[in-house]
């Protein structure tokens, strides 16, 4: 072999390793941003779960004062005394219900850490609703009818509806 064909063919090996190194830096470099995404959308997806999660407990607990508030109202129209047990429950739900929202002010939180804020702002236009409603059905001076009662929950299962609308954009909107 001449000196030519070695030099030849070091360039050869040479030129083929940095081509090597460099892709292997680059598909490296590719891989790990996707792995970070990944990461990114995995923990965005967990904090919407949270919210989901911590929404439907605060539905649970609004649906309950909403019913057991019916009760109360009822019989005060019908002037017939409520039991003892079913002004307890009231009064543990009302509880329930005071203590619960904090969970909400969690969930504002997680959204406005993603940047969701029209699902943030979804979010307090229903708190405020259900809040609205107990201070409402907690008022000894009025006694509502089945009626306004009905249209209460209706609104706001509506102002959840919206609410959920927003979280499951937010939902498609991950990863894109």
């Amino acid at each position: 072999m001449t000196l030519l064909e070695v030099l030849d063919s070091a360039v050869k090996i040479g030129l083929g390793a940095l081509i090597a190194g460099v892709s292997a830096l680059l598909l490296s470099r590719s891989q790990h941003r996707r792995e970070l995404d990944r990461a990114r959308i995995d923990r965005e997806f967990q904090l919407l779960k949270d919210v989901a999660e911590q929404t439907e407990r605060f539905t649970q607990a609004s649906l309950r004062h909403w019913a057991l508030s019916t009760d109360a109202h009822r019989a005060r129209r019908l002037k017939k005394p409520m039991t003892e047990r079913k002004v307890l429950n009231l009064a543990e739900s009302n509880d329930t219900l005071f203590n619960i929202f904090h969970e909400l002010t969690s969930s504002e939180a997680k959204l406005l850490l993603l940047g969701n804020r029209d699902a943030q702002q979804a979010l307090r236009v229903y708190g405020e609703m259900v809040i609205a409603f107990r201070r409402s059905a907690m008022s000894d001076s009025e006694t509502m009818s089945d009626a306004e009662i009905d249209t209460w929950r209706a609104n706001i299962l509506k102002t959840r509806e919206r609410l959920l609308d927003e979280l499951h954009r937010c939902y498609r909107q991950l990863g894109s």
